[in-house]
């Protein structure tokens, strides 16, 4: 009992003190949790759609082959990234299966 009254972090709270503590503590959840959504939605909408990144990997490619530089395992280590590209584009173009939906 001693050492509960000599504890720096030792408080007594009656109802009224606990209702404001916890409605502060939700409040600063919410806030965070927007602050996090709002974050979330910035970054995915500023992604390349799969489209765009296959139409710009094409480009380097171009721009690649025509320099005096150019290595061949660069440029098969390109053309392994543009081949990933296409298909990531070609299965958001595909029309799935109903089944697919319903496991």
């Amino acid at each position: 009992m001693a050492y509960d009254a000599e504890d720096c972090e030792f408080q007594i709270l009656n109802d009224g003190k606990i209702v404001i503590s916890v409605q502060e503590e939700s409040d600063l959840a919410e806030n965070e949790t927007d602050e996090d959504e709002d974050n979330i939605n910035n970054v995915s909408s500023k992604d390349p759609s799969n489209a765009d990144t296959f139409s710009a990997l094409e480009t380097v490619v171009e721009w690649y082959e025509q320099q005096s530089e150019c290595c061949p395992t660069q440029l098969l280590l390109l053309k392994r990234i543009i081949d990933h590209a296409a298909k990531k584009r070609r299965c958001t173009m595909v029309q799935g299966k109903i089944s697919d939906c319903f496991p």
